[in-house]
């Protein structure tokens, strides 16, 4: 579960938001909403962690986010920024990275599952055999959101995931996310989508000054 009480983020001088609270229970998903620069991915860098609130506070699962336990926190928590750099030129490698980070040593990883994951997104086997820099936009956005999958974190925060997306993948995407809604996560989608948004349970729209609608 994932809580946010009051709410307040500044850009320097600039105001994002304030008085937002928001709670996100496991199998749930929250799309949260509004123009280009309300503070939408300042807010899910706050809850991992690296940036702080100016006022209120962030819980997970009922403890505090502080400086202190923001490390513990990101171990069971999957990101999936909207820009994905990834210093890696073969696909094969990419997928792979994630399994060789300290905090997932326990995940095994595996092909097979990788390639079931993928069938859900729609994605083809034959991507695995690439170089990075030949995928789509979308095709790396959902290669990326396989592996929030594979790995199983109890929190997942994704940042514009149907960007680059027709309507069906936009839609595979949402399916994707409710299946692991449904085993148990708590999810957390920056978006403008209007079509993705109507597949979630809870939309939180963000304006500059004003406090937030939900």
């Amino acid at each position: 579960m994932l809580e946010i009480k009051d709410g307040r983020l500044s850009a320097g001088e600039r105001l994002l938001f304030s008085n937002l609270s928001l709670r996100i229970d496991n199998g749930s998903i929250c799309c949260l909403m509004g123009e280009s620069g309300c503070g939408k991915t300042s807010l899910l860098k706050a809850v991992m962690g690296f940036h702080q609130l100016n006022e209120g506070v962030i819980s997970i699962d009922g403890e505090l986010l502080t400086p202190s336990s923001a490390e513990s926190f990101r171990k069971s928590t999957a990101y999936l920024p909207q820009e994905l750099s990834l210093p890696t030129e073969w696909v094969s490698e990419m997928v792979s990275m994630p399994f060789s980070l300290k905090q997932n040593k326990s995940v095994s990883f595996s092909t097979d599952l990788l390639f079931h994951e993928w069938e859900l997104l729609g994605l083809s086997p034959h991507l695995y055999e690439k170089k990075v820099r030949e995928l789509s936009g979308g095709e790396r956005q959902r290669i990326m959101l396989s592996l929030c999958g594979m790995l199983s974190k109890t929190l997942i925060l994704a940042d514009e995931p149907t960007s680059a997306l027709d309507s069906e993948s936009t839609l595979r995407v949402a399916s994707y996310l409710r299946r692991q809604a449904d085993r148990g996560a708590a999810i957390l989608v920056v978006s403008h989508d209007r079509d993705f948004s109507r597949q979630c349970d809870t939309i939180v729209t963000l304006a500059p000054d004003t406090p937030p609608t939900v």
